[in-house]
């Protein structure tokens, strides 16, 4: 009798070869990553599906034109918050 279990897992080719590349990268085999996860999962009784957050196109846009703003040196820093209302309502009333 075998000391291991087999368990067939379906998958995306293309996920399977990046984490293939991965584990590959780091030394450790894709059967050391799967026996870690079932290992958490077991000990924590839960599974988190998560994703890294990334922003839409529109607001992608809008941080790399305030990145762009920010290096030209292009932006007002105040040492108080009076010193910013006291900006802000001269520009609102022109």
């Amino acid at each position: 009798m075998s000391d291991y279990a087999i368990i067939n897992l379906k998958t995306d080719p293309k996920l399977k070869a990046q984490a293939a590349k991965t584990a590959n990268k780091l030394g450790i085999s894709i059967s050391a990553v799967l026996n870690n996860e079932l290992r958490r999962f077991a000990t924590e009784q839960s599974v988190v599906f998560d994703l890294p957050e990334s922003p839409n196109p529109l607001t992608e846009e809008l941080l790399k034109s305030s990145k762009k703003q920010i290096d030209q040196g292009d932006y007002h820093k105040f040492n108080t918050n009076k010193q910013a209302i006291d900006f802000l309502t001269k520009e609102l009333n022109g």
